[in-house]
């Protein structure tokens, strides 16, 4: 029988995996069988993670990306092809810092650099890397959103505004490139323990209390907890789970 979750064969990106989330969910396409594309905007970071999982038995490459920077996003997509010769899975998990305060603080530079790092920036990686895919008729994009999509946020509105755009960009894409057999979804997560979320999130242990009472599982999400979704959205497990928003949050979104 089949195995639904063999990944073997295939080619897998993952940006800003580096650390948290991304490298966890790097770490596991790449355990499911596929060589993986680890980034970050640091080349020489970006290289090391690729060593440290070569040594874990995982076929890997590290390049450089700044997901904000669109010719270094365009730079990478290329040599990510020219490393595989093809990206059967994408999974756009790079991101801007979520920069906390009122919106009506925050001037339009604020809202320039969110849609920069958190929708410009993974529109542009669709539009290198779906052509492939399409020609095969086969593959698999992940947006890695936020609950924050779906909540209203007087601490990360701007950060709220742009996961939201996120959403409403895999909902489209999923239109476009479902007839070719592509499946487009986004990951939603809660509140999880990375460096990326420490201001925002847990960096505070009375903060992180109260956030893991209002969770019905209550505690936080740590960065594994994501990594397992991101094996099935890109595998033959999931190739019929198309335009979703799925949340990874302890039962958050249920309440």
């Amino acid at each position: 029988m089949q195995n639904l979750f063999d990944l073997g064969g295939r080619v897998a990106v993952i940006t800003g995996s580096t650390r948290g989330m991304g490298l966890e969910m790097a770490r596991a396409l790449g355990a499911a069988g596929a060589a993986v594309v680890v980034s970050g905007r640091d080349g020489n970071a970006a290289r090391a993670v690729a060593g440290q999982l070569e040594a874990e038995g995982i076929r890997a490459t590290g390049i450089a990306c700044d997901i904000a920077d669109v010719d270094s996003v365009r730079a990478f997509a290329e040599q990510a092809l020219a490393a595989y010769g093809r990206v059967d899975a994408l999974v756009l998990n790079a991101a801007a810092d979520g920069t906390p305060g009122s919106m009506l603080a925050q001037g339009p530079e604020v809202f320039d650099d969110a849609m920069a790092g958190n929708v410009r920036g993974n529109l542009v990686l669709v539009n290198a890397l779906a052509p492939q895919m399409i020609a095969r008729g086969d593959g698999s994009i992940t947006f890695m959103s936020s609950i924050a999509a779906r909540r209203g946020s007087a601490y990360l509105g701007m950060y709220s505004v742009t996961k939201a755009a996120l959403d409403q960009a895999m909902r489209s894409l999923a239109l476009e490139l479902g007839p070719s057999g592509i499946n487009v979804n986004a990951i939603n997560p809660g509140p999880v323990r990375t460096e990326f979320s420490r201001e925002a999130l847990w960096g505070d242990p009375e903060r992180e209390a109260r956030l893991a009472a209002n969770i019905p599982m209550r505690r936080i999400g740590e960065a594994k907890d994501v990594a397992g979704l991101a094996v099935l959205l890109s595998s033959p497990a999931g190739r019929f789970i198309h335009g979703q928003s799925i949340g990874v949050d302890g039962g958050l979104s249920a309440q």
